[in-house]
């Protein structure tokens, strides 16, 4: 699903992001990606999202090589992966419908099909109840959970959070961690950067280490799980039935 393959990234100024970076994410993974500031995670998921290219290496993600993607693939490939930010990025003017909505009017899809897939994954993030009002009416984790709908709504089959927790209250990080582990099991295959460490531990998934632009280590667990969610809609995956 996703492979690095001796991928190197040096900016223009000298600074060597990335040495020689290898890893390989299954389909259907749930990987966090932590390490120190300036360790060279945000230029790894700027290179997933092919907002960079590296400068040496082969980086494939589900099924594009992004270093021979051509120009007219990219919006098509960008589609396939759901972005989850830490300024969840909202747009202020719009209702929590129009900002999950957004994401399926850019690519084309009809007016119906819009209500029923937007209506479908707020009830999956118990959101159905906020629909109507604006991002400034609502918590910190239930904007993070906008931002989480809008990632879901194209029925993405990568999910990429950078540091979705970094600005909700800690108490609220759980939840948020929780609910993107319900989603893995949906079936998309996500993967979290992330600098909470007892967080991570207590999720007991994979982790991936990065210090200084190189990987120092790579943890597989036995756990494929994580914590239980109790709620209705766990059982119906991200696409309606």
């Amino acid at each position: 699903m996703i492979s690095f393959s001796n991928v190197s990234k040096e900016y223009p100024n000298g600074t060597k992001a990335l040495d020689r970076i290898e890893f390989f994410v299954n389909n259907g993974e749930f990987v966090f990606i932590i390490g120190p500031s300036g360790a060279g995670k945000s230029t790894l998921m700027k290179l997933i999202m092919h907002e960079e290219q590296a400068t040496s290496g082969q980086i494939d993600v589900n099924g594009y090589n992004l270093r021979k993607i051509k120009n007219r693939q990219i919006s098509k490939y960008r589609r396939s992966l759901g972005m989850v930010f830490q300024d969840f990025r909202l747009i202020n003017q719009m209702t929590v419908y129009d900002n999950v909505a957004f994401a399926l009017r850019v690519t084309g899809v009809g007016g119906r099909d819009i209500r029923r897939r937007v209506f479908y994954i707020l009830d999956l993030v118990n959101l159905l109840q906020k629909a109507e009002s604006f991002p400034n009416q609502i918590s910190g984790g239930e904007q993070q959970r906008v931002a989480l709908a809008r990632a879901l709504v194209n029925n993405p089959a990568i999910i990429i959070a950078d540091e979705p927790t970094g600005n909700i209250d800690p108490e609220l990080s759980t939840g948020v961690m929780e609910l993107l582990c319900e989603i893995n099991r949906c079936g998309p295959t996500v993967v979290v950067v992330s600098h909470e460490h007892d967080l991570v531990k207590k999720l007991d998934k994979r982790v991936i280490n990065i210090e200084k632009g190189q990987i120092v280590s790579d943890s597989s667990c036995n756990a494929t799980t994580g914590p239980a969610i109790d709620n209705n809609n766990k059982k119906r995956g991200l696409n309606e039935k």
